[in-house]
């Protein structure tokens, strides 16, 4: 019976001399691992820094990482390019009189966007369940593009904002009320804690109001970008041109567009006089097509052939907003285009 005691005692003085032992070098391993970790993760670029996690949280370059990859995000989905028609220019009045049986393009805003899902599932698909371009109004559209979920959930926010305005004061949103309160939304986002900013882009066009004070600035049609950090930009400047002759249509593209074929298409587009509205269907198909080269389409070994479905859209003052499908088969160097 003594001689367990004298283990037991031997035992414990031994634990009460290496415990101040132990401590120490437990501190010292978690000392150099947080010396090692703040040196390689100082600049707060590297994937797992510890600014990497926090919406509100700056890293020591001035930058918001996850704001900084949702704008990447909202990069990287299908390209829209969209064409803005002013009221007037010298190209359609001369067509008009010399081509009484063609029709020029109307003033108002043409989108193009492909529709990608449905060259890898199959043809018996019509849509996806997401709508790419959604009315708010008589006068505004909006189209998204980046995370699909993202986007039909902005569109839903910015219905559900027209129509609380609508309700409350008896008449339609305007431009500028959406425009904050879609942005404030979107910026609440880049703050709130267990959330994620949204991996989107927003294209917001607008026809304008109408008349102001007896001229054409309040009905000129125009374009704004909000991105995922909830800033709003202009893309179009149609309104800064006062003279009749100085209008001419302007372009905005948004998603994954390469950016020297962006540049040469922004030239080529800006250039091209559009005498009917099939010239602007055509030209913005095929800017789509350029840029987006390694797109899935479905092809027939037999016939060696190939199809892409593109989403155009026409948002006039005349006919609203209208939306079709083009189906554009590619056979050698036949290419035909059939509306869906």
């Amino acid at each position: 019976m003594k001689r367990p005691m004298i283990s037991l005692c031997f035992s414990s003085r031994i634990q009460r001399n290496m415990t101040p032992m132990y401590y120490c070098f437990v501190s010292f391993i978690i000392v150099v691992s947080l010396f090692h970790h703040r040196i390689i993760f100082a600049d707060g670029s590297s994937i797992g820094s510890r600014h990497s996690y926090s919406l509100t949280t700056f890293d020591p370059s001035g930058n918001l990482d996850q704001v900084g990859r949702a704008v990447r995000a909202s990069m990287l989905g299908a390209p829209v390019v969209a064409l803005s028609i002013p009221s007037s220019s010298e190209t359609m009045v001369t067509t008009t009189e010399s081509e009484s049986s063609s029709t020029p393009p109307e003033e108002g805003i043409y989108i193009c966007i492909p529709l990608r899902f449905l060259g890898t599932t199959s043809p018996l698909i019509i849509d996806d369940g997401t709508p790419r371009i959604v009315p708010i109004s008589s006068s505004i559209c909006i189209c998204h593009t980046g995370v699909g979920a993202d986007g039909r959930a902005l569109c839903d926010i910015a219905v559900r904002l027209a129509l609380d305005y609508r309700y409350v004061y008896g008449e339609e949103i305007s431009l500028e009320e959406l425009l904050e309160a879609l942005a404030e939304k979107i910026q609440e986002m880049t703050m709130k804690a267990g959330a994620r900013p949204y991996g989107c882009a927003l294209l917001v066009a607008c026809l304008g109001s109408g008349n102001v004070d007896g001229g054409d600035k309040g009905r000129e049609a125009t374009m704004y970008r909000i991105d995922p950090s909830g800033s709003v930009e202009l893309l179009n400047a149609n309104g800064d041109f006062n003279s009749e002759n100085e209008r001419r249509a302007s372009l905005a593209f948004l998603g994954k567009w390469n950016s020297q074929k962006e540049k040469d298409l922004r030239s080529q587009l800006d250039s091209q006089q559009y005498t009917t509205e099939q010239q602007v269907q055509d030209a913005l198909i095929s800017a789509v097509e350029v840029n987006d080269d390694s797109s899935p389409t479905q092809s027939t070994p037999n016939e060696g052939k190939s199809s892409q479905t593109f989403l155009y859209a026409s948002f006039t003052r005349k006919g609203g907003l209208q939306i079709s499908r083009i189906n554009r088969e590619t056979r050698g160097d036949d290419v035909t285009s059939t509306s869906v």
